[in-house]
């Protein structure tokens, strides 16, 4: 069902009949595809729908079990992502593949065929690497070390490593799951640039929003069949939902009715140590009721991260204190809070401090229970797994598969699963639907509200200022590591948000 963009175009790249799978699972069934200079085309679909492992197979990093795929009208087999850059495609990955000790001009240099990495001091070297990077982010300094980066930033770095390749393709996986609206803008229009360029531009996105701003063509996957292709105008955004999900959707997250502002988390003073996180907290009050929902809004990299580790009991204090219905959530020589099992943590990056890769499923969902009993393992172990993954849906559906085999979004899922399973008193949510595709995104936001309502005291930082206007009792508005504003929901809005952000705008609060 391919289509051509015009009739005057001759497609970049054409996929015929391409099947991949991987055991029982039929990730890619029978695609058919075609990608034309000059355009941006949106590939679209659920979580575990094959929108990734289409375009792993189309950078080298697996070969299609049948089919063909075409480059400038002559058919290509590739042996790795080598021979896929060699003729010009690059890919951003949703989970970064940046070396977080060196900096990032050393991890430029590293990806750059052009130069070795050691000669990055010499003057004309450096600035030939650096131009993509300085057009994307001018003031990112090239210097800093990519473990102390927002994830903002390290997905910039990918962007540029790949854009100093010179692709003709450029495949962005899932690219403005981790950024804000602002960033996501500026995203938006450098991606229509690089198609007026003459690039071709593969946008794999859940969000609609990517659509209607950059998009020219539609593609969209259902459990791993290409099952909707056109015109970017011509498809409304409930054509592409139902498209994606097979039927029509409506929205079952509902905003939990605030009952009581009794604190449970109380948060007095709290500063942390510099070098944890791209911007430590500085003398941060704050305070979140038994059934309140705060949401924490601010650009990436000001503060989030330090705070919900802080709180997590991941991160020492360096002044302050963190209590839970009056107990220190401090760190302690063990490196654990006393009361570590009464808090659920979804962290920012799943796949860094949250799982063990090499794992089954099963043993990541018994990770947090290590603490009360021995790990179940065998046959209740797997049954209980089973239940899990089922209720979250994470794909595929096998208990037994290593949790690196799983997509970004069926990660979160996992993670999802294992620290709403139980009825935690706290719950630090961190961007907990970034890279999740509407249905899930919606069953994970009704998840954590189901908690609140039962007495739980929710921390959530969302990407999206619209769930936190829509679902939040009060915002926090971090800048610069410092607490700006608490806005409750009924003051709030989007453009005195944004402002508070970007650090236009301050006021005094009572948090």
């Amino acid at each position: 069902m391919a289509i051509a963009a015009s009739a005057d175009k001759q497609p970049l790249i054409v996929m015929r009949g391409v099947c991949k799978r991987f055991g029982m699972v039929m990730a890619n069934d029978a695609v058919d595809l075609d990608v034309f200079p000059g355009e941006v085309l949106a590939l679209l679909g659920e979580n575990g729908a094959g929108k990734s492992t289409l375009m792993r197979l189309l950078y080298g990093l697996y070969p299609p079990d049948t089919g063909r795929i075409e480059i400038d009208g002559r058919q290509v087999i590739f042996g790795s992502p080598r021979d896929a850059m060699a003729v010009g495609i690059g890919m951003v990955f949703q989970q970064f593949s940046l070396l977080p000790n060196l900096s990032v001009l050393e991890n430029l240099l590293a990806a750059s065929p052009r130069a070795p990495w050691w000669q990055g001091r010499r003057r004309p070297v450096m600035n030939d690497i650096l131009v993509w990077l300085n057009r994307l982010a001018p003031k990112l300094d090239a210097r800093r070390r990519v473990s102390d980066l927002a994830v903002g930033e390290r997905q910039v770095v990918e962007l540029a490593k790949v854009l100093n390749l010179d692709p003709r393709l450029v495949i962005l996986d899932e690219p403005t799951s981790v950024l804000t609206p602002d960033e996501t803008a500026r995203l938006h229009g450098f991606v229509r640039h690089l198609a007026a360029e003459g690039k071709a531009v593969i946008f794999i996105t859940h969000k609609i929003a990517d659509v209607t701003s950059c998009a020219d063509r539609v593609a969209v996957m259902r459990r791993g069949r290409l099952v909707e292709q056109g015109a970017a105008t011509a498809k409304s955004s409930d054509d592409i939902v139902s498209a994606m999900v097979g039927r029509t959707v409506t929205s079952r997250a509902t905003p939990v009715r605030l009952r009581s502002q009794v604190p449970r988390l109380q948060i007095i003073g709290l500063s942390t140590a510099a070098g944890h996180s791209n911007s430590p907290i500085r003398g941060l009050t704050l305070s979140v009721g038994g059934g309140e929902i705060v949401g924490v809004a601010g650009v990436v990299g000001n503060g989030q991260t330090a705070l919900a580790e802080a709180i997590a009991g991941l991160m020492p204090l360096a002044a302050g204190e963190v209590t839970l219905d009056g107990v220190s959530l401090a760190c302690l020589d063990s490196g654990l809070p006393p009361a570590i099992s009464t808090i659920a943590y979804i962290p920012e990056r799943p796949i860094d401090n949250a799982v063990v890769a090499d794992l089954d499923v099963a043993a990541n969902l018994e990770l947090r229970r290590l603490r009360q009993r021995p790990f179940l393992g065998g046959s209740t172990g797997m049954d209980l797994a089973a239940r899990l993954i089922a209720k979250y849906d994470v794909r595929p559906n096998n208990p037994r598969l290593a949790a690196s085999s799983l997509s970004g979004g069926n990660l979160q899922k996992l993670v999802i699963a294992r620290e709403l399973s139980g009825a935690p008193d706290l719950l630090v949510a961190c961007y907990p639907t970034m890279g999740l595709d509407l249905i899930a995104a919606d069953s994970v936001r009704q998840r954590m509200f189901d908690h609140a309502a039962r007495g739980c005291a929710v921390l959530w930082m969302s990407e999206d200022l619209d769930d936190l206007l829509q679902y939040a009792h009060r915002i926090a508005v971090l800048f610069d590591g410092r607490l700006v504003a608490v806005v409750p929901r009924e003051q709030a809005s989007r453009d005195r948000i944004g402002r508070l952000m970007a650090g236009i705008e301050r006021q005094d609060h009572a948090a």
